[in-house]
């Protein structure tokens, strides 16, 4: 669980699991009246980066 806390006053506005926000919030601080705006993570790329070869044409062949 996540403590998420007001911008201005550092006050709990609530916990939440990893992941539990889809989609963007705003909610006021009961403290201090302050609007925060909160957006979900950005999820991490499926797509693995290509891994580093010792040839730099990209051909598989064995070189000579």
């Amino acid at each position: 669980m996540v403590n998420i806390r007001c911008g201005s006053c550092s006050a709990l506005l609530f916990r939440a699991g990893q992941g539990a926000i889809a989609n963007d919030i705003e909610i006021k601080c009961r403290r201090c009246g302050t609007i925060n705006h909160l957006r979900p993570v950005e999820p991490e790329p499926d797509r693995q980066e290509r891994q580093a070869r010792n040839n730099s044409c990209g051909s598989t062949s064995p070189r000579d």
